[in-house]
């Protein structure tokens, strides 16, 4: 593996960490923050580090390619909520299973999304590729 290709993977995985931080903290203190800021900020958080999660696997493919995959994933995510059935609303009953999969259908859910994978883009972009 090339250096380049090293730092490279470790700057998404610490930015999937601050990602995944800042995204739980935004949920925990969301009641400090402005109103429904908490609940966009983790979104836009959720989408930033599914970015550089695809990013991992994907070194060498372009920014739009990352980009169009994570609002493809965050989209039929976000529509998985319109199907409730016993064994899906198990897993969503669970800590994890709402991060993941969300409890309810909500549009602006997909603005927050798109939002924070552009983000990403730019910071991938700015940052960690022209380095």
């Amino acid at each position: 593996m090339k250096a380049k290709n090293t730092s490279q993977i470790i700057n998404y995985l610490i930015l999937i960490v601050v990602a995944v931080c800042l995204g739980i903290l935004s949920r925990i203190y969301g009641t400090i923050l402005p109103e429904d800021t908490g609940n966009y900020a983790g979104d836009a958080m959720w989408a930033f580090a599914l970015y550089y999660l695809i990013a991992l696997f994907s070194l060498k493919r372009s920014f739009s390619f990352r980009f169009f995959w994570t609002c493809l994933i965050l989209a039929l995510d976000e529509l998985t909520q319109l199907y409730h059935a016993p064994w899906i609303d198990e897993i969503r009953n669970t800590t994890i299973g709402a991060f993941v999969l969300g409890n309810t259908f909500d549009l602006t859910d997909l603005l927050s999304y798109f939002v924070g994978a552009l983000l990403a883009v730019v910071v991938d972009y700015t940052f960690v590729k022209t380095r």
